[in-house]
């Protein structure tokens, strides 16, 4: 069996309000930006990744 490691972890801004700064950006691209800066930060190489946790609170739907 192989050993579960959290290596870095990372969050997303609270901006998909009505009037947030992020409102008409996608939950994929925030996502992107998290996961990718996660992987720099913690030095790896993306293909070393097997698995990533992903969760979400106070889910909004997709911008037009």
């Amino acid at each position: 069996m192989t050993d579960a490691v959290i290596v870095s972890t990372a969050r997303t801004p609270i901006g998909r309000a009505f009037r947030g700064a992020f409102n008409r950006t996608k939950s994929p691209t925030l996502a992107g930006h998290a996961i990718r800066h996660v992987v720099e930060r913690a030095r790896v190489e993306p293909g070393e990744v097997d698995d990533v946790v992903f969760g979400t609170v106070l889910a909004a739907g997709t911008a037009a």
